[in-house]
């Protein structure tokens, strides 16, 4: 059915008169329609079980780096490529898990009451002060403030006389602009205009650049940290994981200041009544010990028809603290189990790797030293993870920051390596949006090197590695900014599964297309 329309578009003789003609929107529609059915996408049975699978993996609750539920994902995923005929390899690795349990802050006032603040969330990797916390003066150390490019000034914070305090600072968050020299939009799937993001992507995430040095903040004495979220809402701040910076060597040693985050109200709270000489103490409890646990890299090989050792890398990450940060490995699965029914001439490597979340202590990309043919046969890479992410962002109209939902989709952001030899990729990808809606927002940015400053490739740990090399690279990141963040639906009302299985469907073309190009040579 598919071919007769087509035929009969090339029997009719382009007239002006045979244009207005009563048959022709019909024979257009029907040629438009054949071209669709003939794209690779998802059937209704691939898409409910795709729903399924994140709903029911959200279920089960964050899958932080060597977590039960990400050893239990994992697992899971390389079942099922076993039984969708892929050759299954996986890398274990042995770590130390820093595992928050509870934590809390209060206040002692010199009036002998107890003031009790809520908190919006712990900063990773500081510390463990047991179920008995730590208790000191509070020393108010200023703001933590930023240089005009956005860098953390690491000399802002008054530590002096710090020995023995519980540290109070504000801790304003980063902004990027993807506009600005150090990267160059390559491409767009709507006009550049309707991402307006591009000039000012305001998100809590940025924070995972301001790092403190414990050792040095230890070497003073101090014994807790409080930071304050700034001209950020409670509930954007709340539980974010950050800065996902560990402690120097495997992570069995902490910090050993245990610290925690508040929203701008509490924050301002805690300040004026420093000011006012009213705090004779706080007590932080930060109850975080370290455990020993082993997490997993997943690697599926579909062979391709022709036989040799060419292949497409599809890579992401398995752990994170939602549904949207770590959806990767459902999305590898689905694309897997598609082309194991449509098989491809090009072999594909699926890489779902570990340690995103362990603070450096689990090496993400050490998957390519295990495995260096991969990369040695690999044609191209696409990098995929966070599809389906619906925008928030805090609303300022009213005085004061209120998150909300904006009615649109996080922008598909996407890091590409700007050579020569990808350009063809380039073009490969932007065809892969034809017939999309105009709500798939996709902005192909290239981080370019100024003034011998080379700008940051976002993505999975080891995907920067890709984007560097020679291989041509699309790394996919939606970047919302409750990415790092746990949420107590796992972040189930900030995912469109039907827009996920609409950016699935892109990526099956584009592999697709690679595919065609690697059989036309």
């Amino acid at each position: 059915m598919a071919v007769r329309p087509i035929k009969w578009l090339l029997l009719l003789r382009v007239e002006e008169d045979m244009l207005s003609h009563p048959i022709v929107p019909l024979i257009l529609a029907t040629v438009a329609l054949a071209v669709t059915n003939n794209s690779p996408r998802l059937d209704q049975a691939a898409e409910q079980l795709f729903h399924d699978r994140l709903y029911q993996t959200n279920l089960r609750g964050p899958r932080w780096t060597g977590n039960e539920n990400q050893n239990t994902l994992t697992t899971t995923v390389a079942t099922a490529l076993q039984i969708a005929g892929l050759t299954v390899q996986t890398l274990n690795t042995s770590f130390s898990r820093w595992d928050p349990r509870w934590w809390s802050l209060s206040l002692k006032l010199t009036d002998g009451t107890t003031l009790g603040l809520p908190t919006t969330g712990y900063w990773p990797y500081s510390g463990d002060s047991g179920l008995q916390g730590v208790n000191a003066r509070v020393k108010d150390a200023g703001s933590y403030a930023l240089f005009p490019n956005q860098t953390a000034n690491v000399n802002s914070l008054d530590l002096a006389d710090a020995n023995g305090s519980i540290v109070f600072f504000d801790n304003p968050s980063p902004t990027r602009n993807y506009s600005q020299p150090g990267y160059q939009v390559l491409g767009s799937s709507v006009p550049t205009a309707a991402i307006p993001e591009l000039g000012n992507l305001t998100n809590p995430h940025w924070q995972s650049a301001k790092t403190l040095n414990f050792t040095h903040v230890k070497e003073l004495g101090v014994v807790g940290v409080i930071a304050s979220w700034v001209d950020t809402s409670d509930a954007n701040g709340a539980l974010q994981f950050l800065p996902n910076s560990g402690a120097p060597g495997n992570g069995s040693v902490h910090y050993d200041v245990p610290g925690l985050y508040v929203g701008n109200s509490t924050g301002e709270t805690i300040r004026k009544l420093v000011q006012e000489n009213r705090v004779q103490s706080a007590t932080i409890v930060l109850d975080a010990p370290t455990v020993q646990a082993t997490t997993t890299t997943v690697i599926g090989h579909l062979a391709g028809k022709s036989g040799s050792n060419d292949t497409v890398i599809v890579y992401t990450h398995s752990d994170g603290p939602s549904i949207i940060e770590e959806n990767g490995p459902i999305l590898l699965l689905t694309m897997a189990e598609y082309f194991a029914s449509h098989p491809l001439s090009i072999s594909v490597d699926f890489v779902m790797t570990t340690g995103h979340i362990s603070g450096g202590h689990v090496n993400e990309s050490s998957w390519m030293a295990a495995r260096p043919d991969i990369l040695a046969n690999a044609k191209a890479a696409v990098v995929c993870e966070h599809f389906g992410a619906l925008e928030w962002k805090d609303n300022h109209s009213s005085g004061k920051p209120v998150y909300e939902p904006t009615g649109q989709h996080e922008p598909m952001w996407t890091m590409v390596n700007s050579s020569s030899a990808s350009d063809h990729l380039h073009q490969l990808y932007l065809d892969a949006f034809a017939g999309t809606n105009d709500a798939l927002r996709m902005a192909m940015i290239s981080p370019q090197t100024v003034n011998g400053v080379r700008s940051q490739w976002y993505g999975a740990g080891g995907s920067s590695l890709l984007g560097y090399s020679t291989i041509p690279t699309v790394g996919i990141i939606p970047q919302p900014d409750y990415l790092w963040a746990a949420m107590v639906d796992g972040g189930w009302s900030k995912l469109d599964v039907e827009m996920a299985i609409t950016q699935v469907n892109v990526i099956l073309k584009l592999i697709d297309s690679i595919d065609k190009q690697f059989v036309a040579g």
